[in-house]
């Protein structure tokens, strides 16, 4: 399975940080839309309800449990630690596994969040699509290069407006999830999502 590390899911965020003027259960995404004004404005959408992700960015692996693991349809696969200069990070991989995908999360650093990926997409992403928000949060396929008939895709999501997380997936011939990739992590970071709504109160 060719399997890269998480950077190559947010390649862009060492052109991200100059960019701009500052620095439980489990279930489907909502299907509700988000407020695209703001997007057209070239501004972020604003979050009601902002996650306090400072203990998940000291250990990213923890942004989903065991049980949602082998629910996405990973049994027995524990998340990695993949952490650089961009942030902290996790990979959960299943190369051997008959799900031959990989999930991962990366939480971008201070300074880079939707206030300042979103006037700078253009420059930055080959495909940058708004999703429907997951549980409340904006969410937009971001890709720095666009493989999704590969089997790969990556959501940005604003957890809150200082702070945005990235999702990637990873998946080969054979996966259940191939062919739609990006429905793929919108469930796994709907899990996270849960896990880290949970963690917050």
């Amino acid at each position: 399975m060719r399997i890269r590390t998480i950077v190559a899911g947010t390649a862009a965020v060492a052109l991200l940080a100059g960019c701009g003027d500052s620095g439980g259960t489990t279930g489907m995404p909502t299907t509700a839309t988000q407020s695209t004004s703001a997007d057209d404005s070239g501004g972020a959408p604003k979050i009601e309800s902002p996650l306090d992700v400072k203990a998940f960015e000291a250990a990213p692996c923890n942004t989903v449990t065991p049980a949602q693991v082998e629910a996405f349809g990973l049994p027995g696969v524990t998340g990695r630690v993949n952490s650089n200069e961009l942030g902290a990070a996790c990979i959960w991989l299943g190369a051997s596994t008959p799900a031959k995908m990989a999930p991962g999360i990366a939480f971008l650093p201070e300074g880079t969040n939707l206030s300042t990926i979103l006037p700078n997409k253009a420059n930055i992403y080959a495909a940058f699509e708004s999703q429907p928000a997951i549980q409340g949060y904006p969410t937009y396929i971001a890709l720095v290069s666009d493989a999704r008939t590969n089997g790969d895709c990556a959501l940005l999501v604003g957890v809150s407006d200082v702070k945005a997380v990235t999702f990637t997936f990873q998946s080969n011939q054979g996966s259940p999830k191939f062919a739609d990739p990006c429905a793929g992590i919108t469930e796994f970071a709907n899990l996270a999502i849960t896990t880290m709504k949970a963690g917050a109160k």
